[in-house]
């Protein structure tokens, strides 16, 4: 009878294969790595989510108050463009139409259909805050009471005025017939909902352009 010695090393003999510790271990790291990679891209969308949101929050916010600022120049039975310091308005009279106030008068008195100059509200400008980015367009209502001012339109930067204009959008420094009322809102910050963007928190690139013309006055 012949024998047969196996003179393979012990190791070669041993099946090759990852013992369960090992197992355990890829597994533990490979469900982490993917749970990790989930997670990331879920807060990359709830984030841009978020931006996408107040973007649009801002906008729907801006074109409420731009609707209503529009609504009552077009519906203005006169109005004047000047300065409003104090509780004090005054009209533009010599050179450029151009001020920080929009004073509307939306009523007639219908016994000899004139403006009634007592009833109007009052657009302004107030940067007193500007340097901080946050111009402010505030709204006094005088149509039935003294009104307390209240803020329309936050967050501005310049510029911060009401020009008229013709129809070929020169500013005008005289009245004359259906003159276009021309603002501009640039704002430097979002403000619904409470998102941070940027280091600064300022979004420096959202810009509406207001033109509206009255739809009666013809003149001063």
């Amino acid at each position: 009878m012949k024998m047969f010695v196996n003179n393979l090393p012990h190791r070669a003999r041993q099946s090759s294969g990852f013992t369960l510790v090992e197992v355990m271990i890829s597994t533990f790291l490979m469900v982490t790595f993917i749970l990790g990679g989930l997670i990331a891209v879920n807060l990359m969308g709830l984030r841009e989510n978020q931006l996408l949101e107040s973007k649009a929050g801002a906008s729907d916010s801006a074109r409420m108050a731009i609707t209503k600022l529009k609504n009552d120049i077009y519906g203005a039975k006169g109005w004047e463009i000047g300065t409003y310091s104090g509780s004090t308005f005054t009209t533009d009279t010599n050179g450029i139409l151009q001020g920080n106030a929009l004073i509307i008068y939306p009523l007639i008195i219908t016994s000899n259909q004139i403006i009634d100059a007592t009833k109007y509200v009052v657009y302004y400008f107030d940067a007193s805050q500007v340097a901080n980015k946050n111009g402010l367009l505030m709204y006094l209502d005088h149509t039935s009471t003294n009104g307390t001012s209240i803020i329309s339109v936050s967050n501005l930067i310049d510029p911060l005025y009401f020009t008229a204009e013709n129809y070929q959008g020169y500013t005008q420094t005289v009245r004359t017939y259906k003159s276009v009322i021309h603002a501009t809102f640039q704002y430097a910050q979002f403000q619904y909902p409470l998102t941070q963007v940027g280091s600064n928190s300022f979004f420096n690139s959202y810009r509406i352009d207001v033109r509206a013309t009255p739809y009666l006055p013809d003149g001063p």
